[in-house]
């Protein structure tokens, strides 16, 4: 019970030094923190703020036991009471009936101690951005971290060689003529939350994946197209074969390309799918037989609710931004920009306030810096604040 109780008098101090005005701002945002854990929290904070309400409790408390479970606390507070000051002392009784308040709510209502272990004197620990983290998984059941791999991997008659401490290249492999080799052998490279990664295929293509990410390609190409499989974000750079089409499956749609470079993003947490061309020409189709063909500098957006299909122009250096170390925030509302800083420092996000997701931000933001900097940045707008705890980032107003 020993830790119940040195919740509950530091959450009632908290709110009575608020009251009179004389909360400092890290007690503010450990006790906005706390109310944005549970609802229940929320609730019994605007009760007991509800000065009437408290005086109510306390007259229904009169002949109810409660000095002898709380002496301790009690005690503390008086001691407390001593140091106050004379003009601050009148306000010790209404303290004291908040803390029995609060006693009594919070055995109405069980408590996850896990919830509420935050320290008030907490020391942030920072959240670095992401770095080079990926994993080869071979068709053998084989997993390859390629952080580690000091040079390369054999999988059956094909190496894979890593050609500096980012990138892992099959290239010199090619494609395979006629009868020589009739069966696909699949490998796939998985980017983790908080990592990036570079690979270049068998002819030579080159992709550049997101946090979050992953593609299973073939170790060589055979037969009549090359055909990949991506989860998540990638950039392609794909080496021109005009009698074998390129083409990249992203959960309802593929994109199909002879020779161009384009950026294609479809996250399973996210409600769209984009295509961006940055140079050729590709052909988006989706599984419902929708199509439609790209320019350089057009975007398409499948909506993976509907299925609609959508095209726009867009500012592709924004858009690709992410390659060059950037996050550029053009008309994203705050939820999309959380997500994309999500993945990239491996972290959770929590709202305070729901309608906080739809504020609009734009700017820029670097990419390989701490998030603490970046979060710095959103908070000059004076449109929202940031804290953070442990990998999670609380959003509050």
């Amino acid at each position: 019970m020993e830790k119940l109780e040195e919740q509950v008098f530091k959450i009632s101090r908290l709110i009575f030094k608020e009251v009179t005005g004389e909360i400092s701002d890290e007690e503010q945002r450990y006790l906005e923190w706390w109310r944005g854990r549970n609802p229940d929290n929320e609730r019994l904070y605007r009760e007991l703020r509800d000065g009437r309400r408290v005086m109510g409790e306390v007259k229904q408390l009169e002949g109810v036991e409660v000095i002898r479970p709380l002496e301790g606390m009690h005690l503390r507070i008086r001691e407390e009471e001593r140091r106050l000051s004379q003009r601050r002392w009148q306000w010790g009784v209404a303290a004291a009936a908040v803390v029995a308040v609060f006693v009594g709510c919070f055995y109405l209502f069980p408590v996850d101690d896990r919830q509420e272990s935050m320290p008030l004197a907490k020391t942030e620990q920072p959240i670095k951005a992401g770095g080079v983290r990926a994993v080869l998984r071979l068709e053998d059941g084989r997993v390859v971290d390629l952080e580690t791999l000091a040079e390369g991997v054999k999988v059956g008659g094909v190496d894979a060689v890593k050609i500096d401490e980012r990138r892992l290249s099959y290239a010199g492999q090619g494609k395979v003529e006629g009868e020589k080799r009739k069966k696909l052998v699949y490998n796939e490279v998985e980017v983790p939350r908080g990592g990036e990664f570079d690979l270049i295929l068998a002819d030579g293509t080159t992709v550049w994946l997101n946090a979050g990410s992953k593609l299973r390609y073939p170790v060589e190409f055979v037969g009549k197209e090359r055909r990949v499989f991506l989860e998540g974000e990638a950039y392609f750079s794909v080496t021109k074969d005009a009698d074998m089409p390129f083409r990249v499956e992203i959960l309802q749609q593929t994109v199909e390309v002879l020779g161009t470079e384009f950026n294609v993003s479809g996250y399973m947490d996210e409600a769209a799918i984009y295509t961006t061309l940055v140079t050729g020409k590709v052909k988006v189709e989706t599984d419902s037989g929708e199509n439609m063909v790209l320019a350089p500098g057009e975007q398409s957006m499948l909506d993976c609710r509907d299925g609609h299909l959508d095209k726009q122009e867009v500012d592709v250096e924004k858009v690709i931004a992410w390659k060059k170390g950037m996050f550029i925030l053009e008309e994203q509302t705050l939820e999309q920009i959380m997500q994309k800083f999500a993945r990239w420092y491996d972290m959770e996000v929590v709202y305070r306030d729901e309608e906080l997701k739809n504020i609009i931000f734009k700017g820029v933001v670097p990419r390989y810096t701490e998030l603490r900097e970046v979060l710095n940045i959103l908070e000059k707008t004076n449109e929202v604040k940031f804290d953070i705890e442990e990998r999670m980032v609380i959003v509050f107003k």
